[in-house]
């Protein structure tokens, strides 16, 4: 890749990473609401909050996106029930 190529292609990914994370930064309530998590509860809430949308079903949003992490070992089903209640109120936070 030229060095042009490359820096267009970082720039471009840099944007995405901040437009994407921009409505998580401009609400307080949810920034609050996921500092006040578990360490499970806040990966619970990474993985699952760049897909809420103002129309999403939490419940099927949390389930689609944290099977993998549960069947992959990297969070016990016990504490993905345990965090769920809280990790669901702070992405409907995200909802606007």
């Amino acid at each position: 890749m030229t060095r042009n190529t490359l820096s267009a292609t970082m720039a471009a990914a840099l944007t995405f990473v901040a437009l994407s994370a921009a409505p998580a930064l401009a609400n307080p309530a949810a920034n609050k609401c996921v500092a006040a998590l578990s360490p499970e509860g806040k990966l619970m809430h990474q993985t699952v909050a760049p897909h809420v949308q103002a129309d999403s079903d939490i419940e099927k949003l949390m389930r689609k996106h944290l099977r993998g992490l549960v069947m992959g070992g990297k969070l016990k089903l016990k504490t993905a029930e345990a965090n769920g209640m809280a990790v669901g109120r702070c992405l409907t936070l995200l909802k606007g």
